[in-house]
């Protein structure tokens, strides 16, 4: 008799960041179902992809673990993602009065290539 081998997914492999942001928060699956309102198994099932993460649920994670609702995919299936730095940018230019964000935003379209127009092309 051959023993079965049980092959589990890399963490990378991963169909949501759940498990991710939780242990990075030092918290248990029981303490995140209990700020959720769901039971520590329903927690296993949603990080491992067996339990369907739907929005209601993303937005109660993303709520509880101190992130955007987008954190929780997977950042492949989330190419839209924001970086920690591009997120305090944004905050920067949000709080910054209207002569601010115009000076911001020419420095922006001075420094970045994509800022120029297209060329036409020649008839």
């Amino acid at each position: 008799m051959s023993a079965t081998i049980l092959h589990f997914p890399a963490m990378t492999e991963r169909p949501n960041r759940i498990y991710q942001l939780r242990t990075e928060r030092g918290l248990s699956q029981q303490e995140l179902g209990e700020m959720i309102g769901c039971s520590k198994m329903h927690v296993s099932g949603m990080e491992r992809g067996v339990r369907e993460v739907t929005l209601t649920w993303m937005q109660r994670i993303a709520d509880a673990l101190g992130v955007d609702p987008s954190d929780v995919m997977n950042e492949d299936d989330n190419p839209l993602r924001l970086t920690p730095d591009e997120r305090r940018l944004i905050e920067r230019y949000r709080s910054a009065d209207d002569a601010a964000k115009q000076n911001i935003q020419r420095v922006t379209e001075a420094l970045s290539p994509f800022a120029r127009e297209p060329e036409q092309d020649a008839a």
